[in-house]
């Protein structure tokens, strides 16, 4: 598990290195940090060296509180950016109390020591399992969001994008389900009725596993498909400058080279597209039109640039 969603990271580095920020990026380490923590022989080693009071139990749930709320955050801002621009202080709201009660109930569990099965050693206390239920009901709440909103969303979405959260609405409605069958199981200790539905031997790290991939692949192909259309864009921006560079020079043969603009080294190419465009049509005007160099292909073609690359609003 922990293996996937560093894989995860891994594949979110090019969009943290081109926005300075990625909140999958993030969502991702934190998960797969409490997924390290997770395995036995790391939380017990970890554990031993902070004390052997199972800190790093209250810790690797707070990891994984935390990276499912930068999950939420990022699925929410990619479908629904009007979601951001909501109070930051009222929208964290939810992790914050998450984290707080969930310290809350592991102080009241009282003494412990370190134990890789916190269910079957304190969940007879009910301060020990409600410290559990914090991050499971938490998780369920996340998840089933995710995949309401997913789902809500698909059908205006372009085709790479509605694989990609289609993957991500399944892949969180199966970790929804397993979180609300771990309720089931915690509850079932204190509410006897609810062990009629079973508390054993449920297949927890298959569906889980499955769930991270899926939710994983599933942000990992728009992301894919939107760096192929930004190289096909600037494959296509390049070709456009060259063609337009050579109807420049043919327009220019007979202007002044006072009327050439120049162009700074560092102007973007859409930039330079712009003031070539300039150039030609300032040329064609103080040619007139006997003289002009420009046959009716070549301004068939400058106007179907400025319209493709709305170059008529460039500075």
């Amino acid at each position: 598990m922990a293996a996937a969603l560093f894989i995860l990271a891994a594949a979110r580095i090019p969009a943290l290195r081109r926005n300075g920020h990625d909140t999958v990026f993030l969502a991702a380490v934190f998960a797969g940090v409490s997924s390290v923590l997770i395995h036995p022989a790391v939380y017990l080693v970890v554990d031993f060296a902070v004390g052997g009071i199972n800190l790093t139990k209250l810790a690797l749930n707070s990891f994984m509180i935390v990276g499912l709320w930068y999950l939420r955050t990022a699925v929410l801002n990619a479908v629904s950016p009007a979601s951001g621009s909501r109070s930051p202080w009222l929208t964290r709201m939810p992790l914050i109390a998450a984290l707080v009660l969930q310290a809350i109930f592991f102080v009241l569990t009282g003494p412990t020591t370190s134990t890789t099965e916190w269910g079957y050693q304190y969940h007879d206390r009910f301060a020990g399992a409600l410290f559990s239920m914090t991050m499971i009901v938490f998780i369920a709440w996340s998840c089933a969001e995710i995949a309401g909103t997913c789902f809500r969303y698909i059908p205006r979405m372009r085709r790479s994008f509605k694989i990609g959260f289609i993957m991500v609405g399944v892949g969180s409605l199966i970790s929804t389900l397993v979180m609300l069958k771990m309720t089931q199981e915690v509850l079932a200790l204190f509410v006897t009725p609810l062990a009629i539905f079973g508390t054993q031997n449920f297949p927890f790290a298959p569906a889980e596993m499955l769930a991270i991939v899926l939710v994983g692949l599933g942000l990992t192909i728009p992301a894919l498909a939107g760096r192929t259309e930004r190289a096909q864009r600037a494959l296509r921006l390049q070709e456009t400058v060259a063609r337009v560079s050579a109807i420049r020079e043919r327009s220019l043969q007979s202007a002044d080279m006072d009327r050439i603009l120049k162009i700074p080294a560092l102007a973007t190419p859409q930039e330079r597209l712009h003031r070539m465009i300039v150039e030609i049509w300032d040329a064609e005007l103080a040619a007139g039109s006997g003289k002009t160099m420009l046959t009716p292909e070549d301004r068939e073609y400058v106007l179907l640039v400025e319209s493709d690359f709305a170059l008529e609003g460039t500075p």
